[in-house]
Order: C-alpha cells, then structure tokens, then sequence
C-alpha cells in the first residue's frame, strides 16, 4: 500500500495528502461556520396569515378553528386559531377588454391565521408546518387531516 517513497499506491505522497486534508478541512469549515448558532434555541410564536383562493363550496366545512395541520404524515404544532369564507374574488374582461373585478358566487375564499411556537427561527428563514415561509409565497399547503389546500402567505410574524 505505501512504497519505499512514502507513496500511496505509489502514486500520492503522504504529505500531499495530509495537506490536502488540512485545506478541506479549513474550507469546510469557513463555509459552515456559525450555521449552527443561526438558530435560535428561544421558542417563539408565529403566526402566519394565508389565503386559499377559489376553493369548491363545501371543502370549507372540513376545516374549523382548533385543526392540527399535518406534515410529513404527522401532526404537527401548527393549529387554526382563525378562519373567515368570503365569496371568492374573480377577475374578467368586460366587452373593452378591462379587467373587472367581481365576485365569484359559486367559489370560496377561505382566510385562515395558523400559529404555533417553535425554536426553528433563523435570520434567514422560518419553518413552518414543515415548510419555509415568507410573505407572499403563493405555494404554501394547508394541510389537515381532512383538507389539502393550496395557499398564499399573506402575512408572518414573529412575537418573542
């Protein structure tokens, strides 16, 4: 395995090799340095804001304040603490062509606050329901044991 040169396999030198390890080594370490102390271990409360535009009528009766919303197959902290239906909002072209907002009287709009308290909050994002969040994000599932429901982050916030 090493030879009378202090070759491995008669091909790379001992020292070589050991330099080498010292750089990656150092490498590594400069780009994951403080990645472990950007979380923070202090619980804090979130409360997350969605939307679920343009749901079918009736999907609204399988969801109610106190519902555990689910991910990865498990429950998790995150809970229903508010929920308000309105007649979906509905955008067509009248006969000039203008977009003309109007309500849908057949779809649903349903607003949920869901909120939890949790420690997986880092300077630069917040897991929630096993997913990351931030305003605007049109791609966030409400997920219960009964509903799945496609959604958009309309506000987050942090309460120490």
């Amino acid at each position: 395995m090493i030879d009378e040169k202090g070759r491995i396999f008669g091909k790379v030198s001992i020292v070589d090799l050991a330099i080498l390890l010292v750089v990656l080594a150092l490498v590594f370490a400069y780009l994951y340095k403080d990645r472990a102390a950007d979380v923070s271990s202090e619980a804090k409360t979130i409360v997350v804001k969605v939307v679920c535009p343009n749901v079918y009528p009736g999907v609204e009766d399988n969801l109610q304040v106190g519902d555990t919303l689910v991910a990865s197959g498990a429950l998790t902290a995150v809970k229903i603490t508010e929920m308000e239906v309105e007649q979906a909002n509905w955008v067509a072209a009248d006969d000039a062509g203008q977009m003309i907002l109007s309500k849908n009287p057949f779809r649903k709009d349903i607003f949920l606050t869901l909120e939890t308290t949790t420690s997986q909050v880092s300077p630069s994002e917040i897991t929630f329901a096993g997913q990351k969040v931030r305003a605007g994000k049109e791609d966030f599932y409400v997920n219960t044991q009964k509903v799945s429901l496609i959604s958009t982050v309309v506000s987050v916030a942090v309460e120490p």
